[in-house]
């Protein structure tokens, strides 16, 4: 291994200073170990049932491409039962926007939202399919929810696009007559805008991505009984099981615990949803309660924020996912992320195959013209 002797010397020089900035260190010396036990149950996982389970993941990759955009994302939905072999449905999408159509800092934001779609879609697909017992996600289910599309960041004064003019009566007129065949393509929003003007079509592609995005997200969340596992912890007092200690309660438990086990339920702060603004036909999504709690499912690995909506105890989601982690994570969600990850030498090929494509064609009307 390659070690950077320039950079070490240079940040250890000023060790100090990198201590000051980690408060944390200091908040965890004046805090008695016995008020974190007291909200940690330990516990020991049964493996009395064996469980259904459909998880997935979802990938992206942009790069420049000569006068365009090039996104290429992907998305994977995996159905896991220990007495059977496993099941997926998998989907990626190809799009190139032109630079001077869409905002660059706003690449990203298109690109992780056509992930979404291809992810969540197949995640329900496969789970209308295979009726799990339970739908394990990566991430948060508030942060699902709360996301921000192309009309959010409008409102705020920053436009996705230099180009295009949007129409909300068109707009509306589209997703209700058409959204019945949003399971039909890897990406129904873009099918729906594929034969219009060149100026308002990538306008009209991520607005009705966002609508379709949150359909999806609905059926998921309404459907079946929905889990997410995430290393987050919740910014607000109103979030915290430790309310009057600045240092985050996933810090404090991952410290002063060890042993499989979890924190009591919360019920995720209802004004902070309330006050999020979502397209009048997905207002029911403010309303869905998501409670979570924070866990560890192997001994001395780290602690999860478990997100959760259903009728779920903390004794079930632990005897549902112990069983399946290996290292201190569920196994399945590893091979999910493995499964449709999108690395720099895919992109590579997609873009050699694109050139033998261009050369192909240039060769065949060359040879047209001199014959």
């Amino acid at each position: 291994m390659k070690v950077n002797y320039r950079l070490l010397e240079s940040i250890i020089s000023r060790w100090q200073d990198v201590k000051l900035q980690m408060n944390e260190l200091h908040d965890l010396c004046e805090i008695d170990e016995k008020i974190v036990l007291e909200e940690w149950e330990d516990y020991e996982p049964k493996n009395s049932k064996k469980f259904k389970i459909v998880c997935g993941d979802g990938s992206y990759n942009s790069v420049d491409y000569i006068d365009k955009y090039m996104i290429l994302s992907s998305g994977i939905g995996l159905f896991y039962d220990i007495d059977t072999s496993k099941d997926y449905k998998f989907d990626a999408f190809l799009i190139f926007i032109p630079f001077d159509v869409i905002v660059k800092k706003f690449i990203d934001d298109l690109a992780s939202l056509i992930m979404a779609v291809l992810e969540l879609k197949s995640i329900y697909l496969l789970s209308r399919k295979k009726y799990p017992d339970v739908v394990i996600l990566d991430g948060s289910i508030r942060n699902l929810i709360m996301r921000f599309g192309p009309s959010h960041s409008k409102d705020m004064g920053q436009n996705w696009f230099y180009k295009g003019h949007l129409d909300e009566n068109k707009l509306y007129d589209i997703f209700n007559n058409y959204s019945k065949e949003i399971y039909r393509y890897p990406v129904w929003s873009y099918e729906m805008v594929k034969s219009f003007d060149k100026n308002d079509k990538f306008v009209y592609f991520a607005h009705l991505l966002y609508l379709e995005y949150l359909k999806i997200l609905s059926g998921l969340l309404t459907e079946f009984r929905v889990i997410s596992i995430s290393k987050s912890f919740s910014p607000t007092s109103e979030g915290k099981i430790f309310e009057l200690i600045t240092t985050p309660d996933i810090v404090l438990f991952n410290n002063y615990t060890k042993d499989i086990g979890y924190s009591k339920k919360v019920l995720i702060y209802q004004n902070e949803m309330v006050k999020w603004q979502l397209p009048k036909p997905f207002e029911n999504l403010k309303n869905i309660e998501i409670k979570f709690f924070y866990t560890r499912f192997e001994k001395n690995f780290r602690v999860y924020k478990v997100e959760f909506v259903g009728d779920f105890t903390q004794d079930e989601i632990l005897d549902i996912i112990c069983p399946i982690t290996v290292l201190g994570y569920p196994f399945i969600l590893k091979e999910a992320h493995n499964e449709v990850l999108i690395r720099d030498s895919d992109v590579q090929i997609v873009e050699d195959y694109i050139e033998s494509e261009i050369k192909e064609k240039i060769g065949i009307k060359l040879r047209g013209e001199l014959f």
